[in-house]
């Protein structure tokens, strides 16, 4: 009886969606391995893409099926993936979900991976995982439509003529370009018995880039301002040019005015020059000189003045006598 039941239901149950009407799809037949057996929970996954996701896709985690995909929505831009997993599949809420294909012809499912070291906080009934965490499929068909459009779009075609240009670009004489492969690896090995030099050339830029850097205003305002500038200064030299040529004629009538008197103005030169140095000079040695005076005011005339001790031997007559005796009565010596 039990066998006789066991086949009888399942045709009553077809029978009775045969004739409840239209609107009925094979995969809503409830077929054995069309649907996850057990208690299940809903998880919705986004994907940017499901393009030949097939109807009733499997839903595996580390190579164990788990689920299986119930139906697609589309909202916006975005493809919502509903899928019923088994109640005892515990998947952390940072799982990443992606399109694969088991084999190179095989149908696409949808594999969950957790990542290492996940927190322990699992997926629930009605959760998201959203976009950020899926990957779209990368299938056969996009991989043959890329050759594709490599091999038909010209692409080959800009390879070989690289290939030419490249070889164009080499000299044709073999000794020659063995002769530029021998400089090349003589200019290496200079390089490379020279690494302090270039270590010094290195440091030494980085030294005037950092200087450019922290002087980045003055290097703004030249910038900003340098080429206005620059071009009054030109203007500027022009005019001086111009000046110079407008003097040239000046020049030659000074020359035929000062030229009968040239003698005169070396000998006037020669007084005035002497006289010159020594008022260049002349504030250099005023103090020296003040302090000289100031000492022999001090040291020799004050105190000779104030008792003058002088001691008259002998006199005898002298040219001179008058101017002497002059000179006493002004310093109160004589009478």
């Amino acid at each position: 009886m039990r066998r006789i039941a066991s086949r009888v239901v399942p045709a009553l149950t077809a029978v009775t969606l045969l004739l409840s009407g239209c609107g009925v799809r094979a995969t809503d037949i409830p077929i054995p391995g069309t649907y996850p057996s057990g208690d299940t929970y809903t998880v919705r996954i986004e994907f940017g893409s499901v393009l030949n996701l097939p109807d009733r896709a499997k839903v595996i985690a580390d190579g164990v099926e788990i689920g299986m995909l119930d139906h697609i929505d589309l909202i916006g831009n975005t493809a919502v993936a509903t899928v019923k997993v088994h109640a005892d599949a515990k998947l952390p809420k940072t799982t990443t979900a992606e399109l694969r294909q088991s084999t190179i012809l095989g149908d696409i499912h949808i594999a969950l991976e957790a990542p290492k070291n996940a927190p322990a906080v699992f997926l629930r009934d009605g959760d998201v995982i959203p976009v950020s965490q899926t990957v779209p499929a990368t299938n056969v068909e996009d991989i043959l439509r890329a050759l594709s459009n490599i091999i038909t779009g010209g692409r080959w075609a800009d390879i070989e003529q690289l290939v030419t240009d490249v070889n164009a670009a080499f000299p044709s004489d073999p000794a020659e370009l063995d002769r530029i492969n021998r400089a090349g690896r003589a200019a290496l090995s200079d390089m490379a018995s020279h690494s302090a030099d270039l270590d010094r050339i290195l440091i030494s830029a980085q030294q005037i880039t950092g200087k450019l850097e922290s002087g980045r205003g003055a290097v703004d305002r030249i910038l900003t301002y340098g080429p206005e500038r620059a071009a009054g200064l030109s203007a500027v030299l022009f005019n001086v040019v111009k000046l110079i040529i407008s003097g040239g004629q000046l020049a030659g009538n000074v020359s035929t005015l000062l030229l009968p008197h040239v003698g005169d103005i070396r000998s006037i030169v020669q007084i005035l020059a002497p006289a010159a140095v020594t008022i260049g000079y002349s504030d250099i040695t005023l103090s020296q000189n003040l302090d000289a005076f100031h000492n022999l005011l001090r040291d020799k005339l004050i105190p000779f003045l104030e008792s003058p001790d002088v001691r008259v031997d002998r006199v005898s007559a002298d040219v001179q006598a008058d101017q002497l005796i002059t000179t006493m009565r002004a310093l109160g010596m004589v009478p």
